[in-house]
Formats: structure tokens, sequence, C-alpha cells
């Protein structure tokens, strides 16, 4: 059993580092905010990749880094969502291109879920892993992904039936 070197961690990077940003993106919801979070996973994983088996694959210990990271942030930052208004900011006028408007009232719905089920429905739907894999990801019964993922979905397609109302008439 060998361990893992700084050489191989630069490897990792290299070839996982795209998906794994694309990932914390959809987890994060802001560009930037998901640079950072991707940064503070690596360096974690960083730290301890020494230890790392070097016949297992890494992805899935800093993927589960990341969505720790993630919904520890959700948690210390919920109050500041909220932010009073004086009047509202104004509503994009809506496009001719159904499919990319569809694909950015997606994207904002999936950032209003909280950050468990998101985290569920970016690993089981956008990354295509198992329950399983899911469940071991986030360190939790399959069980809680399916109900996870069944909540997610459901109040996604309620928000978009409601969102995507007014686009039919």
């Amino acid at each position: 059993m060998g361990r893992r070197d700084d050489e191989s961690f630069v490897e990792f990077v290299a070839g996982r580092g795209n998906a794994l940003l694309r990932t914390a993106s959809l987890l994060c919801g802001a560009h930037q905010d998901a640079e950072d979070m991707l940064q503070t996973a690596l360096e974690k994983a960083y730290r301890h990749w020494g230890r790392l088996d070097a016949d297992t694959d890494p992805e899935p210990y800093v993927r589960r880094i990341l969505v720790n990271l993630v919904i520890s942030r959700s948690r210390r930052w919920k109050v500041l969502r909220e932010i009073q208004m004086a009047r509202l900011p104004e509503t994009p006028a809506v496009s001719s291109d159904h499919a990319v408007e569809l694909r950015g009232t997606l994207m904002k719905e999936l950032r209003k879920l909280g950050p468990r089920q998101r985290a569920v429905l970016v690993l089981r739907f956008w990354e295509d892993l198992s329950e399983a894999e899911t469940a071991q990801a986030l360190g939790c019964s399959v069980g809680t992904v399916k109900s996870q993922a069944s909540r997610g979905l459901a109040r996604l397609r309620e928000r978009l039936d409601k969102n995507l109302a007014p686009l039919g008439s």
C-alpha cells in the first residue's frame, strides 16, 4: 500500500480541477464563491494527501470536503442571505430563447434549495453518481439521499411551474 506524493496531487488537480470547479459552482451558485470553496477544499485535501492510499481514487474524498465546506458556509451565512430592500430590483424581460431562460431559472431555483438538498441533486444528477455513491459522499444513508432528492425535485418542479407559467401566457 503506497502513499501519495506532491506530484500526484498536482496531477490530480490538473486532471480533475475543472470538474470539481463545476461541481463547486453548482453547489455554491456563484463562480467566485466556488473558486474559494474549491481552493479551501484542495488545501484541506493537500494537508492529508500523504496519508491517502495511492490505490484509491481521491476524488470522492475531495468532493466530500467540498460538500462539507459549502454546507458549513451556508449555515454560517444563512442570516446574510435575506437582505431587505426598499423596492424590488427590476426583473429582466423574457427572452425568446426559452432553453437559455429555463437553464437560468433552473440554476436560480437550485441556489434557493437548502445546502443538503442542493448537494444531493448536484451529486445525483449533475455528477451522475448512484444513490449509494451519493450517500457515501455525503456520509448519510441511501434513504436520506432518496428522500432529499425527492423533496428537492418536488420543490424545483413547484417553483419552476410558478416561474414558467407567465412564459407560456
